[in-house]
């Protein structure tokens, strides 16, 4: 009898394994889109791509696009592949977009945490340079277009604010110069005293519907 409750004993001291479930951080389904969006023709793709938490362990989830004025714009789903393509039109508007959590399930039903992020989407732009030296002057003409919706090309970008930047070498920082806006053919020139050769760009900045963008650069 004694052996038998020492053996009972013995038994219970033996270290049994526990299964212990995968750390939060698994059971959370997340998505990640392009902060910048450029719209440049009538019609483009916009990629979510969905974290491994998604891959691992999720059955289903799903994010609403929401627009901050026109609300609900587009949806997001995963359903076990590793990314969700958007079909996204010229006419859809433009702004800040919130992607919002809308539920994520794993494969027993239960509940998985969501992660919500932004993208704001806005016209694209191009900015063209040409440049001449007369001395110790430097004339620089820069042509601002963006993407136009209605004519579906690119059209003259009146009003763009234009910086003039120069470095003095090739691996150098740039710096500005000088700022001016285009005019009604998104035209705008600019001219600095330069006694050697610089490069020289000019960047158009951001506006509210419309990405800026820097022009290639010419050395004069």
């Amino acid at each position: 009898m004694l052996a038998r409750v020492a053996a009972v004993a013995a038994i219970s001291l033996v270290p049994t394994a526990v299964a212990v479930a995968p750390a939060q951080a698994y059971y959370s389904c997340s998505v990640s889109v392009p902060s910048k969006v450029s719209i440049t023709s009538p019609y483009r793709e916009i990629t979510a791509r969905f974290s491994s938490g998604c891959l691992s362990y999720a059955e289903t989830a799903s994010w609403d696009v929401v627009h901050p004025t026109q609300g609900i714009e587009d949806f997001i789903w995963f359903e076990g592949e590793s990314t969700y393509t958007m079909d996204w039109y010229d006419w859809t508007p433009l702004g800040r977009y919130k992607v919002r959590a809308d539920g994520a399930y794993d494969y027993e039903w239960d509940e998985m945490s969501q992660n919500s992020t932004t993208m704001t989407v806005k016209l694209g732009s191009r900015t063209a340079l040409k440049g001449s030296r007369s001395g110790s002057t430097v004339t620089l003409k820069a042509t601002a277009t963006r993407y136009s919706p209605n004519h579906e090309r690119y059209r003259a970008w009146s009003g763009a604010r234009a910086s003039l930047q120069k470095k003095a070498c090739s691996s150098c920082s740039w710096s500005t110069v000088k700022s001016a806006t285009t005019n009604r053919y998104g035209e705008v020139t600019m001219r600095s005293s330069a006694p050697g050769a610089r490069y020289w760009r000019v960047v158009t900045a951001d506006s509210s519907t419309t990405w800026g963008r820097a022009s290639g650069h010419t050395k004069r």
